[in-house]
């Protein structure tokens, strides 16, 4: 059998490139710089996207929206058409209320990260599960799948033919789900797909909501992370930071959250809502049950070749290692 023709930019990549690369990517740097997103009006404010980057290596740290103070006022009410730029939606928890979404791109610079775009919505009557989220309040989503995916979600309770609520309530693996976390009932959503809540959490008691953390899928894929915030919370100018259930697996490689942040400042007059501590986690199946080891993807291999840098897990290093020593021909 004849030896593969390997490309030259592999072999640059990879051979020549790992035995300068042994660094680990999980050291995070204080000092950031920003890099804007796409900004909307929303009420009589604004709402942007911004991605935080180490001012080195350039990797994503910090991936955030920021909403200004005026944008609390001058919200659509229920019965009001969507403001320029944004769209309307009824939503599918069982009752007659509708979300505004305002979607927003995020800057080029997320494409290492796990997360594809945001959409904001702005739920001025709430929405069900009945006594626990039917607050006015924002859902905060920062999207996985593109918005060309998302924008087929088809959700009706009342279809003849439920297919839809079938796929979005589709489970994912449980791995790929944090510890606690469980379906909620009636949370499949057009554009949106099923919801995820932590179930012990105090968030979820009647009256108790103000700020809680959610996971969404659709059709066995998880599709977003949200933090969900109450009008009132915000209002109250809140400076939270909180830790993160982390997964044990992972879907697609890339950086992804260990804390996330709701932090007014007064200086500015903003709210900051922000996915915190991105750190490299590589895709892998939630149960190794083929004893095949994760390797190296199309995400991981540009990321070392944006960055420089290998990812510090055993299972890649040895992959790099054995695809080094077989392009050298040792």
């Amino acid at each position: 059998m004849k030896n593969p023709a390997w490309p030259i930019s592999f072999v640059t990549t990879f051979v020549f490139l790992f035995p300068a690369l042994q660094l680990s990517n999980s050291a995070q740097t204080a000092a950031t710089d920003t890099i804007p997103g796409e900004e909307r009006a929303i009420g009589n404010g604004k709402v942007r996207t911004w991605l935080k980057v180490d001012p080195k290596t350039r990797e994503p740290r910090v991936l955030g929206v920021t909403l200004t103070e005026a944008g609390l006022s001058g919200l659509p009410k229920e019965a009001d058409s969507p403001q320029a730029g944004s769209t309307k939606h009824k939503l599918m928890d069982g009752g007659p209320d509708h979300t505004f979404e305002y979607e927003l791109k995020f800057p080029p610079d997320v494409a290492e990260t796990a997360f594809n775009h945001m959409g904001f919505n702005w739920n001025p009557v709430g929405h069900g599960p009945k006594g626990v989220f039917t607050m006015p309040h924002f859902d905060v989503h920062f999207y996985m799948a593109t918005p060309e995916y998302r924008h087929h979600i088809e959700v009706d309770l009342q279809d003849a033919d439920p297919v839809h609520i079938k796929t979005s309530n589709l489970e994912p693996p449980a791995q790929f789900l944090p510890k606690d976390y469980q379906l909620a009932p009636n949370t499949a959503e057009p554009r949106m797909g099923s919801h995820y809540a932590d179930v012990t959490s105090p968030q979820l008691k009647p009256g108790n909501f103000t700020n809680i953390f959610l996971i969404g899928a659709h059709g066995g894929s998880i599709l977003f992370w949200e933090p969900m915030l109450t009008k009132a919370y915000l209002e109250s100018k809140p400076r939270f930071t909180g830790k993160l259930k982390m997964p044990e697996a992972y879907p697609v490689s890339g950086y992804y959250p260990t804390a996330y942040s709701v932090i007014y400042d007064r200086n500015r007059r903003e709210y900051d809502i922000s996915l915190d501590g991105l750190t490299f986690r590589l895709a892998s199946y939630p149960k190794n049950v083929y004893g095949v080891e994760p390797c190296i993807d199309s995400r991981v291999a540009q990321m070392i070749s944006k960055y420089k840098r290998v990812p510090d897990i055993p299972s890649t290093k040895k992959c790099i290692s054995l695809l080094s020593g077989a392009i050298s021909g040792k």
